[in-house]
């Protein structure tokens, strides 16, 4: 079809060094987190920081072990302390107080406690955070939509993560493509912001793109973006 790039996530094929690409997602960040930001975007910005912390903290762990086999979990483990920064803030933000004095509503996020979600086993994160994501999408109505999106980026990140095992160095390679994982949920994160974006500015769609410096970026190349997870 004549239009397909137009309905393909364009940051996916990103040809840029780390640091940059940081530079890159940092100034969307920042557009999105301004006071005067739309709605639409401004609920955005929580789940852009999260993914972009998470990249940010993998660059030494990726490049400084000098292996394949234990950046599998390195990856891992880095991804599930963002996840535990995400619960953490939440709670404190978002669920405790729309809970305060309804303990029995409380047991619907945390079935075992909020310890029992932070402090997890490596064999039940996946399934304890999945109920988390659930638990919060179903009480929208309460929180806003706002933490259960988040939510439910960071667990199709931790998800892939989780899936690859560690040790085999074609897996690790076939996830983490040029840099990694992490970026690549910033790819879905930025693409997110760019799709509200367009939403949000339909008439003077100029002003969406305004929301990235392009001009940080290297020429456009078209190419195989990384396998979606």
């Amino acid at each position: 079809m004549l239009f397909d790039d137009k309905y393909d996530n364009h940051f996916l094929h990103i040809d840029c060094g780390r640091a940059k690409f940081i530079t890159f997602a940092d100034y969307t960040l920042t557009a999105v987190s301004k006071p005067d930001a739309p709605a639409a975007l401004a609920a955005l910005a929580p789940a852009l920081a999260l993914v972009l912390a998470a990249f940010g903290g993998h660059v030494v762990a990726r490049t400084g072990g000098g292996g394949t086999a234990q950046t599998a979990t390195a990856t891992e483990d880095g991804q599930w302390t963002a996840i535990k920064a995400f619960i953490t803030e939440t709670d404190v933000k978002a669920v405790r107080p729309a809970y305060f004095g309804n303990d029995e509503g409380l047991l619907t996020i945390y079935p075992a406690k909020l310890g029992g979600l932070t402090q997890a086993s490596k064999a039940t994160r996946l399934t304890k955070f999945e109920a988390y994501v659930q638990a919060l999408e179903g009480a929208a109505a309460l929180l806003t939509a706002a933490p259960g999106q988040a939510a439910r980026l960071l667990l199709k990140d931790y998800r892939a993560v989780a899936s690859t095992k560690a040790g085999t160095k074609s897996g690790v390679t076939a996830l983490i493509g040029k840099l990694g994982p992490e970026a690549e949920a910033v790819c879905w994160a930025l693409w997110d912001v760019h799709c509200a974006g367009l939403a949000v500015y339909a008439r003077s769609p100029r002003l969406a793109a305004a929301l990235f410096d392009y001009a940080l970026l290297p020429t456009k190349k078209r190419g195989t973006p990384p396998p979606q997870l």
